[in-house]
């Protein structure tokens, strides 16, 4: 549900915005309203709803003034600007405070929805492109390249071991042993080698082979874990948001193509 906020000094038309829009239906749901732009700023900058509606001429502070003040503290909510007055200075003013529309008073339920409608779509293609942005960092991160030629040898075998097998139930103690090292030298070597732990590689290891394994859009999430060696499917969530800054489910359907793109690039 996107959160919508109501400012409008008229109470009978604030009301009716509460109550008798069937915000549900829409994919909205009302947090707040408010009388005055001074009291709703506060609110808004409180609640941050993701829709904001507002009357222009109101006491202590106007719409408009009270737009350019949420602009101004970083607030990223689509306002909806509702008036009765048709002056070509307030829209003008409204556009260039990317006002997503201007509506006149009284308000017509159908261009109210479109106008909510549109609201929800930038919404969306802005969730998508901040989602995108976040797990593009996050797998450069991931991708650090290790010269493998300048490692200690030990270090290089372990690091393909991990390569190999990152499906199993693999620890240190199991790598050190494959290799006839001692545990304590293993840990020692991927510390002051690549300044990571073994755990900490690992798990870049596999976290790095579930993406690969998410291009198929119909691999099962549960399944994908149990394939890169996580046998409890929440704690690979958990993990792969933690490095990826998001969780595996928006990661398929934010970051990666649709199938539909997938055919058409064939």
């Amino acid at each position: 549900m996107y959160q919508v906020y109501i400012v409008d000094d008229a109470v009978l038309t604030r009301k009716a915005l509460v109550m008798t829009i069937p915000w549900n239906q829409w994919g909205c749901e009302v947090v707040g309203a408010a009388d005055d732009g001074e009291k709703a700023l506060e609110e808004i900058v409180n609640l941050v709803p993701d829709i904001v509606i507002t009357d222009i001429r109101m006491i202590r502070m106007n719409g408009l003034e009270m737009i350019k003040k949420c602009r101004e503290s970083g607030n990223n909510a689509q306002f909806i600007v509702i008036s009765g007055y048709n002056e070509f200075e307030y829209a003008q003013k409204a556009i260039k405070m990317d006002v997503l529309d201007y509506i006149l008073k009284p308000i017509d339920d159908d261009e109210l929805h479109d106008a909510v409608q549109r609201a929800v779509e930038r919404l969306k293609e802005q969730g998508k492109r901040e989602k995108e942005n976040i797990a593009d960092t996050n797998n450069k991160k991931l991708q650090v390249d290790y010269s493998e030629n300048n490692l200690n040898a030990h270090l290089r075998q372990a690091m393909q071991y991990v390569q190999m097998h990152y499906s199993t139930d693999l620890s240190v103690r199991n790598v050190a042993r494959y290799l006839n090292i001692s545990e304590s030298y293993l840990t020692k070597l991927f510390k002051i080698e690549i300044n990571l732990t073994f755990v900490e590689y690992l798990t870049r290891v596999r976290i790095r082979k579930s993406l690969e394994w998410m291009k198929d859009k119909n691999m099962p999430i549960y399944e994908i874990a149990e394939k890169v060696g996580y046998r409890d499917y929440r704690y690979f969530s958990s993990t792969f948001k933690k490095y990826m800054g998001i969780g595996p489910k928006d990661y398929q359907m934010y970051c990666l193509p649709s199938n539909s793109e997938n055919e058409e690039g064939k």
